[in-house]
C-alpha cells in the first residue's frame, strides 16, 4: 500500500468513528494538496484537517484551523526539547536547594572541605607586575582611606587565578583557612631552646615544646634586636595558624604531615641566638652549640633526607647568624636581609628570599604632610664611618654636610637617638639610605614607615618582594659613581617638583603595610608578604625535585649498598654541591 493510500484509509476510519458518535454521515476526507504531498515526500509526518464532529476537533471549531499528525506518527516528533526542559528544572532545583541551605547556615561545601583536607594542592601564585602602577596613578582618592589596587589583588585575586582554586560559591570562614592558604607548611617540633625558650621569662616545663596558646607567646626583646626579628614573627604566625582561637586570615597553614607540605619550616631564632650569645664579653659558645645540634637533628629527619633539604626554610636574617653551619645547610631556602656576607653558593636570589628589616622608628600615624611643611630636603642620621662597602658614607658626608637643607649627622642607637631619627625623618622630604657593612640597613624601612621618600645609594642591594613591587614608584635610586659627583644628589632632588613628590608620598602610605611585622598578622603585612615570597619559590623547586627523581629506581640499583641515605640525600652527599642544579 502506498503512503497516500494508507493516509486515505486512516482518514476514512477516523471519519466513520466520528460519524458513529453523531449519527450523521461525515463528509469524505480531503485529498492531499501539492504542499502537503511535498511535506510528506520530505519525510515529515503529514498534517490533515479533520472534519468537525470527530473526537480530535473541539466542538464549534473550524475544521481548517485544528490539525494534528495522524496516529502512528507521534513517535517521530523530536524529543530533545523534553530533555532540555528536564535539565532546566534540575538546575533550578539545585540552585534553590543551595540558596535555602545557605540561608539556614548549612555548610554546603563541607564535602569539598573534607576532600581538600585530604588532598593538599600546590600554592596559588600570582605575579601582579603592573597593578602597582595603576594604584600609583590614582590620585583622586585619599590613600589613607583606601587600599591600593596592588593590595587588593594580593589579598583577593593573587594576580591570576585558575578555575580550580576554590570550590564554587566558597566563602572562606573567619580565621586561617587551610582551603585558601597559599602554603601548606610543616614545622619541626624543635625543643624550646631553639626558639621561644630564648626569650621566655620562665623556663619551659620538661617535655613542653610550644606555648599553650597565642596569649602565652613571650614578647621579643626590644631595641635593635627587633630589626632582625622575622624569625619570631614567621614562627608565631605559623604556630597559631591551626589553633582554634585564630581569627585573622593567613598565607601559610601548618600541617601535621611533612609529606603533604609545600615547604618545611625550621623554627630556629638564629639572629637572636647570635645577638644573645655571641657578644665577646659573654665568651659563650652556646650559639655555636645550637647550630651543631640543629645540623645533627636536620640531617637525620626523613624530610631532609628525601629532598636533600631544598624544601626547608631557615631564617638567618642577621648577616652573622648561622655562621658555622651555613655551608652544611646551604641547600635550604634561607630568609635573609641581603646577600652581602654570603658567597653565591651559600645564598643567592634564585633559591632564597629577602625579607625586610623590622623598622625601629614608630609608624607615622595620621600623616597629613605637604611638600612645603616638610622643611628638610635630605635627612641622614647614623654611623658615618663603616668598614667594607660603607666607605661611601664618609665620602658623601664630606660632599653633603655643608649643603643647605641637608641634615647629615652621626647618630646613636639609644632611645634618644631613635626618637630624634623619628622626628627628623617625619619632617624631611627625602631620606638617604647608604650601603654600610652590608648593602642593606634598617634605615630604608625606617624611611618607609616615616613616609619619607628613600634615596638609595647602594649598588648591590636586593629588595624584598621586588618581583611584585616596583620600588621606583616610591624610591629614588642613585648609582654610587653619580652620587660621588659634587652637587649631583642635591641637584637631582631639587629637580623633583611638588606633584611628583606627593605622588611618591601617597604611594609610601599605600605600601607601608607590606613592611610592618605584627602578631596577629593581617593580609599583606610583612609576615604574609614574606610567606607569599616563599610561595613563589615553590613551583620551580617542585619542578626540579620531580625532575631529579626520574631515575631514582635505577640509581638505587646502581649504588645499592654504597649509600645508606635516600636517593636525593645520597645524590647531594656524593656531589658535595646543591642537589638541584636547575633550581640553584
Amino acid at each position: 500500500m502506498s503512503m497516500a493510500d494508507e493516509i486515505t484509509c486512516r482518514a476514512e476510519k477516523v471519519t466513520k468513528r466520528g460519524g458513529g458518535t453523531t449519527g450523521k454521515e461525515s463528509p469524505p476526507p480531503p485529498l492531499l494538496d501539492r504542499k502537503q504531498q511535498q511535506h510528506l515526500h520530505d519525510g515529515n509526518p503529514p498534517f490533515l484537517p479533520l472534519p468537525v464532529g470527530t473526537h480530535d476537533v473541539q466542538k464549534g471549531g473550524d475544521s481548517t484551523s485544528y490539525v494534528r499528525p495522524l496516529r502512528g506518527y507521534e513517535n517521530l516528533m523530536p524529543r530533545r526539547s523534553v530533555v532540555a526542559v528536564i535539565t532546566l528544572v534540575a538546575v533550578f532545583a539545585l540552585s534553590g536547594s543551595i540558596i535555602v541551605a545557605r540561608s539556614l547556615g548549612v555548610p554546603v561545601v563541607e564535602q569539598q572541605r573534607v576532600a581538600a583536607a585530604a588532598y593538599i594542592p600546590y600554592p596559588k601564585i600570582g605575579y601582579p607586575f603592573q597593578v602597582s602602577r595603576i594604584a600609583a596613578a590614582d590620585e583622586e582618592e585619599d590613600p589613607a582611606d583606601q587600599r591600593s589596587h596592588f593590595d587588593e589583588i594580593l589579598t583577593h585575586s593573587d594576580g591570576m587565578r585558575s578555575g580550580m582554586d576554590e570550590p564554587l560559591n566558597y566563602a572562606p570562614p573567619p580565621g586561617c583557612d587551610p582551603l585558601t592558604a597559599k602554603l601548606k607548611v610543616f614545622m619541626y617540633d624543635l625543643p624550646p631552646e631553639f626558639h621561644y625558650g630564648m626569650i621566655a621569662k620562665e623556663k619551659f616545663p620538661a617535655g613542653k615544646v610550644w606555648p599553650k596558646d597565642s596569649s602565652d607567646i613571650p614578647e621579643y626583646p626590644g631595641g635593635l634586636y627587633q630589626q632582625h626579628s622575622p624569625e619570631y614573627w614567621l614562627t608565631s604566625d605559623l604556630f597559631t595558624s591551626n589553633l582554634p582561637g585564630r581569627h585573622t586570615p593567613c598565607t601559610a597553614f601548618r600541617v601535621d604531615d611533612w609529606r603533604t607540605a609545600d615547604v618545611i619550616f625550621v623554627p630556629f631564632f638564629a639572629s637572636l641566638s647570635y645577638n644573645k650569645f655571641s657578644k665577646p664579653e659573654l665568651n659563650s659558645e652556646e650559639n655555636e652549640e645550637l647550630q651543631r645540634k640543629l645540623e645533627h637533628y636536620l640531617k637525620r629527619q626523613p624530610a631532609w633526607q628525601t629532598s636533600g633539604g631544598v624544601d626547608h626554610v631557615i631564617v638567618i636574617h642577621h648577616p652573622n647568624s648561622m655562621h658555622i653551619m651555613r655551608d652544611a645547610l646551604h641547600s635550604a631556602m634561607f630568609v635573609v636581609a641581603d646577600f652581602g656576607r654570603y658567597t653565591p653558593e651559600i645564598a643567592n636570589i634564585t633559591k632564597d628570599v629577602v625579607a625586610p628589616y623590622k623598622h625601629v622608628v614608630l609608624s607615622y600615624q595620621d600623616d597629613h604632610s605637604t611638600f612645603n611643611n616638610r622643611n628638610t630636603l635630605l635627612f641622614f642620621q647614623g654611623a658615618i664611618i663603616r668598614k667594607q662597602g660603607g666607605i661611601i658614607r664618609q665620602q658623601l658626608y664630606e660632599l653633603l654636610k655643608e649643603e643647605p637643607g641637608v641634615h647629615f649627622e652621626s647618630g646613636n642607637t639609644q632611645s634618644d637617638g631613635i626618637q630624634s631619627a623619628t622626628k627628623g625623618m617625619q619632617s624631611s622630604k627625602f631620606c638617604l639610605h647608604l650601603a654600610g657593612d652590608t648593602p642593606s640597613s634598617n634605615r630604608l624601612f625606617d624611611a618607609i614607615a616615616s613616609h619619607c621618600v628613600p634615596v638609595v645609594v647602594s649598588d648591590e642591594i636586593e629588595l624584598p618582594y621586588e618581583d611584585v613591587l616596583d620600588y621606583t614608584e616610591f624610591c629614588i635610586f642613585v648609582k654610587s659613581e653619580n652620587a660621588l659627583q659634587k652637587g649631583f644628589v642635591v641637584k637631582l632632588l631639587r629637580s623633583i617638583k611638588s606633584e611628583e613628590w606627593v605622588k611618591m608620598w601617597k604611594r609610601l602610605k599605600q605600601v607601608e603595610l607590606h613592611f610592618r611585622y605584627q602578631h596577629p598578622s593581617e593580609p599583606d603585612d610583612a609576615v604574609n608578604m614574606v610567606w607569599k615570597a616563599i610561595a613563589r619559590k615553590v613551583p620551580p623547586l617542585k619542578f626540579s625535585l620531580n625532575k631529579q627523581s626520574r631515575y631514582k629506581r635505577s640509581f638505587s640499583i646502581t649504588l645499592r649498598g654504597t649509600c645508606e641515605e635516600t636517593y636525593s640525600a645520597c645524590l647531594y652527599t656524593r656531589h658535595k654541591e646543591p642537589l638541584l642544579e636547575v633550581y640553584h
